[in-house]
């Protein structure tokens, strides 16, 4: 079975989603990287966090000058709900500007494509985690929005499968921790959760968000900051988060980890 079950599309010309494999090429996402997405879980008739999920991706859009007004959040859950009634899917959501043209954009209205998958949550554990020694990541007006321009993540992780890792950690430009090759990156030490912040150059994740949200209403103690990667050694417990779950970490380098799960995040991704 091939990875992409199903894909909808939607151009600014028409008012519906089509069940269509083929897209219009060459375009901008193909061209330029122009554009955004969004990685979503449908569950229980809805899209978990969808309210979080549409506020990044209207920031993003923002930032990139696309039409917003495009984003018709009814319309796409009446889809999956028609399609997918009682099933749980993993949505990917793509938005890329319409034309063609070459740098200078010729158009602010947007193409969309659904990608629907079987949904496979975030494995518990993984076992084996280092840091990356070929990619860093940079700060730019779009590094905290999930952007089709993901080359760094896409070299960190081929990187991640030739050394053998389950997970690999990004530095930042400066030498901060700032994600995971997919996630982002939480840990514990004496009673305190840290994770970086988006001066780091991570992405503003919807889980994190979530995350740091529950710590905040529950006055669970946190910091965001800029941390160097001895402080992951120090840590008893380190954590990744997106979208399909929570992983613990069981090793980072010569650091020994728990990985017993911690009752607040069974909460929030049941």
């Amino acid at each position: 079975m091939n990875e992409i079950e199903t894909i909808f599309q939607k151009s600014p010309e028409s008012k519906t989603w089509l069940c269509q494999q083929n897209s219009t090429l060459p375009n901008r996402a193909m061209n330029f990287g122009d554009g955004l997405f969004e990685t979503m879980v449908w569950e229980k008739g809805q899209i978990r966090f969808f309210e979080r999920h549409i506020q990044r991706l209207r920031g993003g859009m923002q930032i990139l000058g696309l039409d917003s007004e495009a984003i018709d959040e009814a319309g796409l859950l009446d889809l999956l709900t028609i399609n997918y009634p009682t099933d749980r899917k993993r949505v990917r959501w793509n938005i890329y500007r319409a034309g063609s043209g070459k740098y200078t954009p010729e158009r602010n209205d947007v193409f969309q494509t659904l990608l629907i998958t079987e949904f496979n949550g975030a494995p518990i554990i993984k076992q084996k985690a280092d840091a990356s020694e070929k990619v860093r990541l940079f700060p730019t007006l779009w590094s905290s929005f999930k952007s089709l321009n993901a080359l760094p993540y896409v070299l960190a992780n081929q990187e991640r499968k030739e050394r053998g890792l389950d997970e690999i950690i990004l530095l930042d430009n400066r030498g901060f921790v700032s994600e995971a090759g997919a996630s982002n990156i939480f840990w514990t030490k004496d009673g305190m959760i840290y994770t970086p912040s988006l001066s780091c150059s991570c992405i503003d994740g919807i889980s994190r968000k979530v995350i740091l949200d529950h710590l905040e209403r529950n006055s669970i103690p946190y910091l965001e900051g800029e941390f160097k990667l001895g402080e992951l050694e120090k840590a008893s417990q380190v954590f990744v988060s997106n979208c399909l779950g929570v992983s613990y970490l069981e090793r980072f380098r010569c650091g020994e980890f728990s990985t017993v799960p911690l009752q607040f995040l069974q909460l929030i991704f049941h």
